[in-house]
């Protein structure tokens, strides 16, 4: 089963209102309303002065949607770039479209990075868009200003085998890794010199644990037909050394990089180099920050959970109305930045009318220096 499918499953009825917490450094945080958008966001991703993008997933029949939109300099969101990237269709093949964006992020040089699954939920749109036709998975990098498509990538069946699902992508230099949360496995790609290898293919380390699923499935109708996805989150360290992932259902594992580049090392040896790190609660995302801390986007709990390299834990943020938070990005000014997929009633000082046109919203949070004993850092650009 998709991310996208089990996450949908696990939600809850979101809860009206938000909750304010004093601005204290062991209290929960307040949340602020980012931006508000009519299409339910899965990702947030800033440029260093603050461009924000959302990715935009194919949700439901009714419910036309873009896959990717720019917030404006007048606060709107357009579908971006403007042009045919947006125009997809079931029935298209999807080589020269976005299908279904399951990652959007910003790193170092500010350019928009996308990772397309080319599929969609069988469940909605039926089983003859599960499977992407040719080409249609891909990663594509964009220019934030124009829009211009700078680069494509696509992989064959050595490196994407059938099953294989792209979740999500992280940088470091001119490697790019990313995760597949379908069979289950690291993809590491050399910007530079075109070589890309297909690590821990369908190893334990990178498969969902059985551990939370009790939990989970009772939030779920009918759940014991659902199975949850395997490695999705990603993280990587600033100083790339070691690569974070876990399935949404957890345990985190970690392994250096040098072990996981290492092309002349097996699979079953590189296994042996894996660290397994925590056990998350279920989420829907992640981000790291440059001091090593993990801020998972917890489902069924509702919070914004820090996780330090100390092993220490503690819950940033909690909120009725967060409600399956999904990839959280964190910008250059230090803000961490939540998209919710439950529609959320406006808050006090909000227009109502304008909320309603805009149910879903993304949050931010502004990072202290400290929070609950823990130093919080800014944001790791894979540079």
């Amino acid at each position: 089963m998709t991310r996208r499918r089990f996450l949908a499953a696990v939600g809850v009825a979101s809860a009206s209102g938000l909750t304010s917490f004093a601005h204290e450094t062991d209290r929960p945080l307040s949340l602020t309303v980012a931006v508000r958008s009519p299409w339910m966001a899965n990702q947030v991703a800033l440029t260093s002065d603050n461009v924000l993008f959302l990715g935009l997933p194919r949700y439901a029949h009714d419910k036309p949607t873009p896959s990717l939109a720019r917030r404006q300099p007048d606060g709107s969101l357009v579908p971006f770039p403007g042009n045919s990237w947006n125009d997809w269709k079931p029935g298209d093949d999807g080589r020269e479209a976005f299908v279904y964006l399951n990652s959007v992020h910003i790193f170092a040089d500010d350019t928009v990075w996308c990772v397309d699954q080319g599929s969609l939920s069988a469940n909605v749109f039926g089983e003859e868009y599960a499977t992407p036709r040719p080409g249609a998975q891909k990663v594509v990098q964009l220019d934030p200003r124009s829009g211009a498509v700078l680069r494509i990538l696509r992989f064959d069946e050595t490196i994407l085998p059938p099953g294989a699902q792209m979740n999500d992508l992280r940088f470091h230099g001119s490697r790019m890794y990313i995760t597949d949360s379908g069979l289950g496995g690291i993809l590491v790609h050399d910007l530079a010199t075109g070589k890309t290898l297909r690590r821990l293919s369908g190893d334990t380390v990178v498969k969902a644990s059985p551990t939370q699923v009790p939990a989970i499935l009772a939030h779920i109708k009918g759940g014991q037909t659902f199975h949850p996805p395997n490695s999705d989150l990603i993280e990587i360290t600033a100083d790339g050394k070691w690569l974070y992932w876990a399935s949404p259902t957890g345990p985190l594992y970690r392994v250096e990089t040098r072990y996981l580049n290492d092309e002349a090392l097996a699979n079953h040896e590189l296994a042996e180099h894996v660290e397994r790190v925590y056990q998350n609660n279920f989420s829907g995302g992640c981000s790291m920050d440059s001091k090593g801390n993990v801020y998972f986007s917890e489902t069924i709990t509702q919070h914004i959970t820090v996780l330090a390299p100390s092993g220490k834990t503690a819950v940033l943020a909690s909120d009725p109305t967060l409600v399956r938070p999904d990839g959280s990005f964190l910008s250059r000014d230090r803000r961490l930045y939540i998209p919710i997929k439950q529609p959320v009633a406006p808050g006090p000082s909000e227009d109502g009318k304008a909320a309603a046109e805009a149910p879903f919203v993304t949050y931010s949070i502004a990072l202290p220096e400290r929070f609950a004993g823990i130093a919080l850092g800014g944001p790791v650009t894979g540079r």
